[in-house]
């Protein structure tokens, strides 16, 4: 009869790739529909965010691959997939550690000077404005319900009216005499929004970030126990079949 020891390896090193294929399945999922979204708007895609998105899909997809091949390792007991396992997760462990290296200075280069600000002067103050700047600007004040860099008081800097995407009731409606009459009611009522765009957008990229190094810190704990596990795994599994062996030839010694 097995030990128990090995039983309960088997089943928490089951459990553990389970979670990771889910995982991995859920985060290729997310990268497929962020793509299309992209793809839909092509102002909101560059260079930078198709390779992180490609770098993720592949990521995922290592996880997956990786985690079936735990799952039958650990199932079937076999002491070489086991070890193919623990050499390919600790490749990802050392591919997430350099992630996240990356990710924080990233971060720490995003939230540096901000370029948001530069893009609204230098974009308001032109003769001929462009429509993909207004473009922007609406939908990025009515998503994040903010206006301006640092509050509606930018627009008063260039003597601009505030735009109908600062108020939340003018915005949503068509062209028309409706859409006038709130942004009209906006204005006098002062009822437009008030926290600029810049303040918004960092704390979503704090929150972000925060988010981001939680859960990965979370899968690297996850990857490094399975790691453990299957080495540990690895090693009773073929002491005890040696044991057994010698067990045997000893019966039939004697």
């Amino acid at each position: 009869m097995k030990p128990k020891s090995i039983r309960c390896v088997k089943f928490f090193l089951a459990l553990l790739n389970i979670i990771f294929i889910l995982f991995g399945l859920f985060l290729m999922a997310m990268c497929v529909i962020d793509m299309r979204e992209r793809k839909s708007k092509p102002e909101k895609q560059t260079a930078l965010s198709r390779g992180v998105l490609a770098f993720l899909t592949t990521l995922a997809l290592s996880l997956v691959v990786t985690a079936v091949l735990g799952c039958i390792g650990a199932l079937r007991e076999h002491v070489k997939i086991l070890y193919v396992y623990a050499c390919f997760l600790i490749f990802l462990v050392s591919v997430d550690l350099v992630v996240a290296a990356g990710g924080a200075l990233l971060n720490n280069w995003v939230s540096g000077p901000s370029k948001l600000r530069a893009h609204f002067y230098t974009n308001s103050t032109v003769d001929d404005e462009r429509p993909s700047h207004l473009i922007y600007w609406d939908t990025l004040q009515a998503e994040n319900k903010c206006c301006g860099v640092d509050g509606p008081e930018d627009y008063s800097l260039l003597q601009r009216d505030i735009p109908t995407s600062c108020c939340a009731r003018a915005h949503p409606l068509r062209e028309g005499d409706a859409r006038r009459h709130f942004h009209s009611e906006c204005l006098n009522n002062k009822s437009y929004y008030l926290r600029g765009c810049e303040e918004i957008l960092k704390q979503k990229l704090a929150l972000t970030g925060k988010i981001f190094i939680s859960t990965g810190a979370l899968f690297l704990l996850l990857e490094i126990t399975s790691v453990i596990l299957a080495l540990w795994m690895a090693r009773t599994v073929r002491t005890e079949r040696r044991r057994l062996q010698e067990t045997l030839q000893a019966h039939f010694e004697t």
